[in-house]
This record gives C-alpha cells, structure tokens and sequence, in this order.
C-alpha cells in the first residue's frame, strides 16, 4: 500500500469538516422575523393579512374588497376585533356611490363612533352640537309661578355617547327646584336657585335614538316666581 502524506491526510479532514459545515448551513434556516436597517414592500396588489389562532381574520393592509371596477383594486386598512367585528377602517364600502375612503373607529356593536367626512372633510362623527345663545338677562329666562312641574324648555336630540352632562342656570325664591326629562323621564337629581342644575348621568337610550329633552320648574310657595335658562347639554364618555 502506498505511503499517504500525513499533510495531505490533514487536508481531507479539512475538507470533510468544511463540507459538513456547509450543509449543516444549508439546512438552518435563518430566522425571518425581523428586520434590521430595511423594509418589506408588498406590491403588485398584495396585502398583509393577519389572521388568529381560531383562523379568523384580523387586519387587512393593501387589497381590500370590494374593488373599485374590474381593473382598479381598493387599497386599504382593516381591522377587526378578534371576535370578528369591525374596529378600525380606511376603505370604502360602496367605492360606486362613496368614492372617497372614510376613516371610521367602529364599537363592538358596529355603529361608527368616529369617522371624517368623506365629502367635504372635517368631521363626521360624533354630532358635536354648538351651545344655544340666550338671553343674558335673567329678567327674560323662561319662568313659573306654578306649584307643580311645568316645562319651559323642550327639545330633541340625537343620543351619540353613553352618558350625558347638563348645565342649567336658575334664580328664584327658596325652595324653587328644576330638573331635566328624558323622553318624559326625569334624570338624575333635581337643581334649585344658586348652585342651578348641574348633573353627568347614564342616558337610558340606544345609540343614535333620537330623544326628547325637557327642562320644567316649580316653585315651593304659590306666588313666588322660578326662572332657568339651559347652559350645556353634552353627549360625555362613560
């Protein structure tokens, strides 16, 4: 048998050690969940979508349905709980009639909490009404002399948020009261001269409903006389 180098040996182990090297690199799988110093750029109608552990739907980021017409994709942004509802979104439902895409924050029980005006801008939702002038002299408030509730203010409303915040001025004799109906239905307590009414209570109504306010008086002592006049009347958070 012929005499084989012994640095020529060396050499095969080396070879052998480089080559297991190389295919235990070519079988790992770098991990891919990160990115450092760049980007992912999705693109020919793609989109990224997430889905949950019970393989429903979580976000949408690029492609959304529907399209647009038949050679124009809707590119958008969707996301929905992970019960399914919607939460958050960018498109536009009826791309034919609403062109325009909204964005539009949407409660657990679908109704549009939040949204810009797709039309003109500014804002959508929620209604933000604009305090009423009135009179700045309290000789011309609505009054009554009338022992038993009676209604000097009357007018409806649009119910947006789940409670709601009510200021009204009053002047009159002592034990003079006032107070603030729902829909014929009194909320939270009564207001008198001085201090006037001021309350922040649950609004008993659905979402959108749209209902009546009144504010009435009633004075203690027959021949006294209670003025009001409202200040505020605002939709507030929970």
């Amino acid at each position: 048998m012929a005499i084989i180098p012994t640095d020529l040996l060396d050499r095969i182990r080396a070879l052998e050690r480089q080559v297991r090297e190389l295919m235990g690199s070519a079988n790992t799988t770098p991990a891919q969940n990160r990115i450092m110093g760049g980007e992912v750029v999705i693109g020919e109608q793609g989109r990224l979508r997430v889905r949950t552990s019970g393989d429903q739907d979580l976000l949408y980021l690029g492609r959304v349905q529907p399209d647009r017409g038949e050679d124009e994709p809707q590119q958008g942004f969707v996301v929905r709980r992970d019960d399914g509802s919607l939460a958050l979104t960018v498109w536009t439902a009826a791309p034919d009639t609403l062109p325009v895409q909204p964005v539009q924050v949407i409660d657990r029980r679908g109704n549009v909490v939040l949204a810009d005006d797709a039309a003109l801008g500014g804002l959508a939702r929620p209604y933000v009404p604009y305090p009423l002038p009135g009179p700045a002299s309290a000789d011309r408030w609505e009054s009554t002399g009338a022992t038993d509730w009676t209604t000097l203010h009357r007018g409806p409303g649009i119910v947006q948020h789940p409670r709601l915040y009510c200021a009204v001025a009053a002047e009159g004799g002592a034990g003079a009261e006032v107070r603030l109906l729902v829909d014929g239905v009194q909320l939270g307590p009564v207001g008198g001269p001085g201090d006037g009414l001021v309350l922040t209570e649950r609004v008993r109504a659905a979402y959108g409903a749209t209902v009546t306010f009144e504010i009435q008086a009633r004075v203690a002592t027959a021949g006294d006389t209670v003025r009001c006049r409202p200040l505020a009347l605002y939709g507030v958070q929970s």
